[in-house]
């Protein structure tokens, strides 16, 4: 199992396990038995005290390990794969679909699905409950994703990632009408008031830089193409919070005032909104990398799926 590390640079003095949280999106679970198991070192010494308040210059190093509970279990869900080979596979992920198994959620994953049948556990050198996955899409979030057949494979795509070489553009209808391109550069972090959300601040966290251009103006609506040069946790849903202009149906960070409005302007009455907008409407349209095993340009685009062209119908039949 590869050992990670992550360095401190802050003055903050956030406890270990938030910290930990926060930076590699592991569950509190998790974390605490990694802990508890002497898979977490500070400063190149075993640690069991989540609740050390780190310093910065700080290194932690861990190494991912899930509580022997995680067994994986073999499940027929299809997929839409769009391309594969020996290394890797590229699925245009449907929305609903959560990418890994963790507490709760053991079942109906896409790991569930790549396992045995895409996958070879034995080809990770058990690495738990999220062998294949490169990189997220949030559960209601659709789109494109790459995932890598191998260990070495595995290594290789991260890489890309780490390196932001890998070109990664989405598509999503948000509220009010942004009629000019711009970008969003701030740092994300969790919400003090309330540690399962997100929210974009001046300092502490980790930098998100977001380009969105306008690709189809409403009169109270608009379908962005956003482009992410960093890939932060729910980045996109918190920038357009942050810019007032949230994406449609999202449940976290959206706004459901603006939701019922816009259903009452589509025709139907507040009690339809979920059904109009049944999850946050945000799609992962575009992948685009240099494949590091042939050399060669690999460029996957994915069409909108039913519910949001269902949504920009009724937008452009109100605007006629």
């Amino acid at each position: 199992m590869e050992k990670k590390s992550v360095k401190v640079n802050s003055d903050d003095r956030p406890r270990t396990d938030v910290f930990l949280r926060e930076t590699t999106g592991l569950s509190r679970s998790v974390i605490k038995h990694m802990m508890e198991n002497g898979y977490v070192l500070l400063n190149k010494k075993i640690t069991d005290s989540p609740g050390y308040k780190l310093k910065k210059g700080d290194i932690i190093e861990y190494t991912e390990a899930l509580p022997k509970k995680f067994e994986l279990l073999q499940q027929d869900i299809p997929l839409d794969i769009v391309y594969q080979d020996d290394e890797m596979m590229v699925i245009n992920k449907q929305a609903g679909l959560v990418v890994h198994p963790a507490p709760g959620h053991s079942e109906g994953t896409l790991v569930n699905a790549l396992v045995g049948r895409h996958i070879n556990e034995e080809d990770y050198e058990g690495e738990g409950s999220r062998i294949g996955i490169v990189h997220r899409l949030d559960k209601d979030t659709s789109g494109l994703m790459v995932v890598a057949k191998n260990g070495e494979a595995h290594h290789k795509l991260a890489a890309l990632f780490k390196k932001k070489e890998i070109t990664k553009i989405y598509r999503c209808i948000v509220h009010g009408r942004v009629e000019q391109a711009g970008h969003i550069n701030t740092h994300i972090a969790r919400d003090a008031g309330n540690r399962l959300k997100y929210a974009a601040k001046y300092s502490g966290g980790k930098e998100a830089y977001t380009i969105f251009e306008p690709e189809e103006i409403f009169s109270n609506a608009t379908l962005l193409r956003v482009k992410i040069l960093t890939g932060r946790t729910h980045q996109i849903r918190v920038h357009m919070n942050y810019i007032k202009n949230e994406v449609v149906g999202d449940p976290v960070y959206g706004n459901r005032s603006k939701d019922n409005d816009l259903a009452r302007c589509l025709g139907y009455d507040i009690k339809s909104a979920e059904d109009i907008f049944p999850r946050q409407m945000l799609h992962a349209s575009v992948l685009e990398f240099e494949s590091p095993f042939s050399g060669k340009k690999m460029s996957f685009n994915s069409a909108l799926p039913d519910d949001m062209n269902r949504v920009l119908g009724l937008l452009r039949a109100r605007a006629r």
